[in-house]
């Protein structure tokens, strides 16, 4: 019997979890008075090729795989954060319209710049990061969940 009860509530939390992110289709076919109904035919499986809707933010964004442009790796101590730190508000001070991520990933301290959808986005950025800055140890990073907005 708790097997059958373990099965249920994991059911649910995917279940709640899957109500909070929508894929752009899904947000299309959703029924909002005043406006016209959309339905699209198609493989369910197109679904999660597309990415997701999220409701953070004043825009609507998507939730997609893509490419984003490592600038800082450090190490797990209070100086390599604050370096991490300083990097980025340095790179959001000279590049406004980039977005600028900090965070800790273990075992270190990361700063990435960039949403880029396809690799050559990427790779110009990168290029122009390597010749107008000083920090010379850029890498590309795939297959990283990326925010793009509508």
């Amino acid at each position: 019997m708790d097997k059958n009860l373990l099965i249920l509530v994991m059911l649910l939390f995917t279940t709640l979890a899957g109500a909070q992110n929508r894929t752009l289709l899904q947000e299309l076919e959703r029924e909002v008075p005043g406006r016209g109904n959309v339905r699209i035919e198609r493989d369910v499986r197109i679904d999660s090729l597309i990415g997701y809707m999220s409701d953070a933010g004043s825009g609507t964004l998507i939730k997609a795989k893509g490419f984003r442009i490592q600038v800082y790796s450090g190490n797990n101590t209070r100086a390599s954060k604050e370096k991490a730190t300083s990097i980025a508000n340095t790179l959001k001070a000279s590049y406004p319209d980039l977005p600028v991520y900090t965070f800790f990933k273990s075992p270190r301290w990361l700063c990435t710049v960039g949403d880029f959808l396809s690799v050559e986005e990427a790779y110009e950025t990168m290029r122009r990061l390597k010749k107008e800055t000083t920090y010379k140890e850029i890498y590309i990073l795939p297959n990283q969940e990326i925010r793009v907005p509508l």
